[in-house]
């Protein structure tokens, strides 16, 4: 990859960021979340470990965020990321390729797949049910964005390719919840997100060491 293509497209998105910040002149908190956010999933589209530190910049002030919207299983969810993400970075330092930089990928069988997407789809409508038991503004957004995001989590940690359809359901839902919310910045974030998931999946699927 050449540096245009390393880090034209990470500029692309940092850009946006400033740009949708100065529009909206929304608060610096969400600013910050959306540039560290931005750069992590690049970074992790390139299977480079810088992915680490930039991530959990994000969790953090992505999290304040979600508590002052309540968006519950949305901080439950990023919890839960900053635990992986600690086992995470130990695993993806065992599987770094000196000579690339880059981290090996692996791929899941056919009949992991399906079991996987089927323990998705029951996961969203159980959380969805406990959701509208509780205040949560968007329980039905905020199941569709939080179920996936616990495989996807678990699937990029342990560095399998299909990691980015679940992300990209994510990213998907996240625009549409945070559209509701008037937070564009975070919309913002996740349409680059969106983007970024089929620079992922390309980059990682060009790697076929185990």
């Amino acid at each position: 990859m050449t540096y245009i293509n390393r880090y034209g497209f990470l500029g692309l998105g940092v850009f946006l960021q400033i740009v949708a910040y100065m529009v909206t002149q929304d608060s610096f908190l969400s600013l910050i979340s959306g540039l560290s956010g931005v750069i992590s999933v690049v970074l992790c589209s390139q299977r480079k470990m810088g992915f680490y530190f930039f991530g959990f910049v994000q969790l953090f002030t992505y999290i304040v965020i979600c508590f002052g919207e309540r968006f519950y299983a949305e901080i439950g969810e990023n919890v839960f990321y900053f635990i992986t993400m600690l086992y995470g970075l130990f695993h993806w330092f065992r599987h770094y390729n000196s000579e690339s930089k880059e981290v090996n990928t692996r791929q899941l069988s056919s009949v992991h797949n399906v079991c996987i997407g089927m323990a998705c789809v029951f996961g969203i409508v159980f959380l969805y049910i406990f959701l509208r038991m509780t205040d949560d503004t968007q329980p039905f957004m905020d199941a569709i964005t939080t179920v996936p995001a616990f495989i996807a989590q678990i699937l990029m940690i342990l560095r399998y390719r299909e990691n980015w359809y679940y992300w990209f359901i994510i990213d998907v839902g996240s625009i549409v919840m945070w559209s509701f919310a008037n937070n564009w910045l975070m919309v913002a974030q996740f349409l680059f997100w969106t983007v970024n998931c089929m620079y992922g999946f390309y980059k990682w699927n060009r790697n076929d060491k185990i």
